[in-house]
């Protein structure tokens, strides 16, 4: 049986480890899908939003330009070091309508009814408790509002899947793994959690993105700003790195390469839109 705390404890170190990559990476790649997020979550100027599970701040930045200059946006992040780094952001930029707090998405620190609109991009599939989250986000939202979700799809549409198969064996044993990262993969099982948690209106959609890569490095430096593969990867002796890399390298051009040499990433997106 999986440990939630002891869980959480080692994610915050593992996303502590990568946050600089993260930022560095993932930020730019993700645009494309925090863009659909935000579409889909209809935002207005003057409304009040959290941004649960918000990394370096990517959707928190993107909403807070949408809401402005009434509206205000709080991103909460289980990593210190990705608050620190989104904090260091809003500062340098001047952005005056943003937030960061370190917070647990299983134990939101607000009063009921504070928020009109709640996003979580791509988080609700690394928490141990994802009920729990949901229901924290449901709890917070203001009567009329709205969550907008998204999680991977299904595994055989994701690039990640094939790409992971390499670090399986260097992972801790499965009762100690959490949540698999495609675990709402079939858009039921995503609906299901969110009824449970109180959502009345549920809506869910699949949406195929293909992310494209220039060089086999980037794949690397994609897979090295994941906390748990981050994590992985640092523990491991460099020789083993050497031939972890280059299997990931041979998945790559074996499965995404295109005629012209780049590789072409496929990322079946989830997204949902939930009403109490």
């Amino acid at each position: 049986m999986l440990d939630a705390e002891a869980f959480k404890a080692n994610e915050r170190r593992a996303w502590d480890l990568c946050a600089e990559k993260y930022d560095g990476y993932l930020t730019r790649a993700f645009i494309p899908f925090s863009q659909r997020l935000l579409d889909l979550a209809q935002l207005q100027a003057g409304y009040r939003v959290l941004d649960v599970a918000s990394g370096s701040g990517l959707a928190t930045f993107m909403a807070a330009q949408v809401v402005r200059p009434e509206g205000s946006v709080i991103g909460v992040d289980l990593s210190e070091t990705m608050v620190t780094l989104a904090r260091t952001r809003a500062a340098g930029e001047g952005v005056d309508n943003v937030e960061f707090m370190h917070m647990d998405a299983e134990e939101l620190e607000f009063p009921a009814d504070s928020f009109d609109a709640v996003l979580c991009a791509l988080g609700l599939m690394l928490f141990p408790q994802p009920n729990r989250a949901l229901s924290e986000m449901r709890r917070v939202l203001r009567t009329g509002g709205m969550a907008a979700l998204s999680v991977f799809g299904r595994g055989s549409k994701v690039a990640l899947r094939a790409l992971i198969e390499p670090f399986i064996p260097h992972m801790p044993p499965l009762p100690q793994r959490g949540p698999s990262i495609f675990g709402f993969g079939r858009t039921e099982v995503l609906e299901e959690a969110a009824r449970a948690a109180g959502f009345s209106d549920v809506t869910t959609h699949q949406e195929a993105h293909v992310l494209a890569v220039d060089q086999e490095k980037g794949i690397w430096e994609m897979l090295l700003s994941l906390g748990r593969l981050a994590q992985i990867h640092s523990r491991l002796p460099a020789e083993t790195q050497a031939e972890l890399r280059e299997q990931v390298f041979q998945i790559a051009r074996d499965q995404h390469s295109n005629p012209q040499g780049a590789l072409e990433l496929p990322f079946e997106i989830t997204y949902a839109v939930l009403r109490p």
